[in-house]
């Protein structure tokens, strides 16, 4: 299911930077694209990195689950950057179109608003933390407390 998640996910996030690239490529501001801004395609560049990062981290996954692999440290890993990623990437890419990012018109205030229940469905934030800490041997015990 995390995998699964997470390759929807990368693909939604694929078109949300698509999407604000063009419409940065179009959208002037002091006579000259958007995109030109240096902080706008360095961050857009960044953004993309983190989802490419994020697919290597699924095809790792799937190929540990093709050997039979306990895969749930890693699978929780992925669905949690993947949650986090979709914050990120949606509220970065949702500020370059301003106000106008909030109609029900344009895709990226529904996958704003979407892509949310990603940290919430399936396994909070917090679960996937509790998983993985409890694989590096790291979650206290409570039941041994006083």
């Amino acid at each position: 299911e995390y995998m699964g998640t997470t390759a929807i996910v990368m693909s939604a996030l694929s078109r949300v930077i698509h999407d604000v690239i063009e419409y940065t490529r179009e959208r002037k501001t002091f006579g000259q694209p958007i995109i030109n801004n240096q902080y706008v395609h360095f961050r857009l560049a960044e953004l993309q990195t983190e989802v490419e990062l994020l697919r290597s981290g699924l095809y790792r996954c799937v190929a540990f689950h093709q050997k039979d692999r306990d895969i749930t440290k890693l699978a929780s890993m992925i669905k949690l950057k993947a949650g986090r990623l979709c914050r990120e990437v949606t509220d970065a890419c949702l500020q370059y179109y301003g106000g106008m990012g909030y109609s029900k018109e344009l895709h990226i205030s529904r996958v704003f608003r979407d892509l949310r229940l990603i940290s919430i469905g399936a396994g909070s934030d917090e679960v996937m933390l509790q998983i993985i800490s409890k694989y590096m041997g790291i979650l206290p015990d409570i039941t041994k407390r006083k």
